[in-house]
């Protein structure tokens, strides 16, 4: 049954007197139908009710018919302008189901929904609107929802709340990492392409650098329990090798400046001792299958050559304990295969000397100098004395005879047998030939009438007389000096006299 709208209803009581002659009040004539229904409809408190805006309001356009007053209107027919409520008997309104534009409607799905996509207040649902659509949007606004009401993650490829970035994937070895942060040295994740490692912190002496390198001997960072040292650089002859370990005598690199050699080993017997120095014969260590010995001196005549080869009889050298050694281990040359004098050589020297002869040593440098003159072997003494020594006391006392040449004849005239025979007061032949073997010249003066006196200053038998020209350190005329006489065999070879100190003669020489 349709329901009549109020503003019928008032129009109908205002139209009933003008079509209806029967008593209102008759109200239990039930034929009179027309008045019944008016005076029904004026006692509808919607028409009593003086409050009631909807009769009272003459701006309400709501309530006002406009054919309430045409004269033409019987009373039984119920005019209206009302089209949109026709159906309900109602004004529009949003949750009607009708889309009315006049009301800013964009949809009208007629239920009380917030979530679908017409909303309560008949709008097309919207990401943006605050409201989640089921279905539709994981969420509507607010933190962690994306502008397109997506609910925000790490990997949608968005720049989002607490994200530094955001590459859209879930690699996380490039520069966005799986947390979306950016990629940095020490976040403990490696970048691919950038880093070598990432451990993570900020210790620089650990197998990953504070540079998310590797850490490797030459980057001059000294890697804890690793490296002794890291000088950053690949030169292997400073303090620091190769391999980070500190140099030393003995690690097989040659240290700059420092080492001459390095073996790798701290043996001596080798060419590089044990100190990093070049084996050298002198220096106290047997370089094996090099030196037969290394007496640490420069002296040639001891058992070890300069050579740093053991001396033996027959290598050309006098050690001490040889009297001779002629290069070779032939006999009855001069010198023995035993290294031994078969024969001492004995010489008056051919030059002439004041009795300034130097004392001991100067006299025996003359001879010695002498005896190199003419290619002789071996060591020579001057057969003078002074307060420091004598023949007697100086001379090595030989058990083979003492010889000298004679240049003449080829030939080694026997002086004396030994050294017992030498200083019995007489010898075999006067001693009348110098150090080449030739005969000696005059001197400037005579002794027991020879012209060729040398100077002594020694007895016969080898010991010091008191005439010695001061220790043979003077040439003054005024001092005295033994001397003896070369031409003859008996007692006066040695003192046949004395002369002052500024004469010259010739000085005896014999080998040690």
């Amino acid at each position: 049954m349709r329901r009549l709208s109020t503003t019928t209803l008032l129009t109908l009581t205002l139209l009933a007197p003008l079509g209806c002659t029967d008593d209102a009040t008759n109200d239990d004539d039930v034929g009179d139908t027309g008045s019944e229904t008016a005076t029904e409809s004026t006692t509808d408190s919607s028409t009593t009710d003086p409050t009631d805006s909807s009769t009272t309001d003459p701006t309400d356009s709501s309530t006002t018919d406009t054919n309430t007053t045409d004269p033409t209107d019987t009373g039984t027919t119920e005019t209206t302008s009302d089209t949109t409520g026709s159906e309900t008997g109602g004004m529009p309104f949003c949750g009607d189901g009708n889309v009315d534009a006049d009301l800013g409607e964009e949809c009208d799905d007629g239920n009380g929904i917030d979530t679908d996509a017409c909303t309560i207040n008949c709008t097309n649902a919207v990401c943006g609107d605050g409201i989640v659509q089921e279905g539709v949007e994981a969420c509507d606004g607010g933190e962690g929802c994306s502008a397109n009401c997506t609910l925000e993650s790490c990997g949608d490829g968005m720049v989002q709340g607490m994200e530094e970035c955001d590459d859209g994937n879930m690699d996380d070895g490039d520069a966005c990492t799986n947390v979306c942060l950016s990629a940095f040295c020490g976040d403990l994740i490696v970048q691919v392409g950038v880093e070598e490692c990432d451990d993570g912190n900020a210790v620089d002496g650990d197998e990953c650098t504070t540079t998310c390198a590797n850490a490797f001997c030459g980057d001059g960072i000294l890697q804890d329990g690793v490296d002794e040292c890291d000088d950053g650089n690949a030169v292997d002859g400073d303090e620091c090798t190769n391999m980070c370990t500190n140099a030393f005598c003995g690690d097989g690199v040659i240290q700059d400046g420092v080492e001459e050699c390095d073996d790798a080993n701290m043996s001596d017997d080798d060419d590089c001792i044990g100190m990093c120095v070049a084996a050298t014969c002198g220096d106290g260590l047997v370089n094996v299958g090099v030196e037969d010995c290394d007496d640490a001196n420069m002296v040639d005549n001891d058992a070890c050559s300069n050579a740093c080869v053991a001396s033996q009889c027959g290598d050309g050298i006098k050690t001490l304990d040889e009297e001779c050694d002629d290069a070779n281990a032939n006999a009855g040359d001069g010198c023995s295969d035993v290294c031994a004098w078969e024969r001492r050589r004995v010489f008056t020297t051919s030059t002439k000397h004041t009795g300034n002869l130097g004392g001991l040593a100067g006299a025996d440098a003359i001879c010695n100098m002498r005896a190199q003159a003419a290619g002789l072997p071996g060591t020579f003494m001057a057969w003078v004395s002074t307060n420091q020594g004598s023949p007697s006391t100086r001379f090595v006392q030989s058990a083979v005879p003492y010889r000298m040449f004679n240049s003449g004849n080829n030939t080694f005239p026997l002086i004396a047998n030994n050294w017992a025979d030498l200083i019995n007061g007489t010898i075999s032949v006067a001693i009348n030939r110098d150090e080449f073997g030739n005969l000696l010249t005059d001197a400037a003066f005579t002794c027991s009438g020879s012209p060729r006196p040398t100077w002594t200053g020694t007895n016969a038998d080898g010991t010091a007389n008191a005439l010695t020209c001061n220790n043979f350190t003077s040439n003054s005329n005024v001092d005295s000096g033994r001397v003896g006489r070369s031409t003859i065999a008996d007692a006066n070879w040695s003192s046949c006299g004395m002369a002052t100190c500024e004469k010259a003669a010739a000085i005896y020489c014999f080998q040690q």
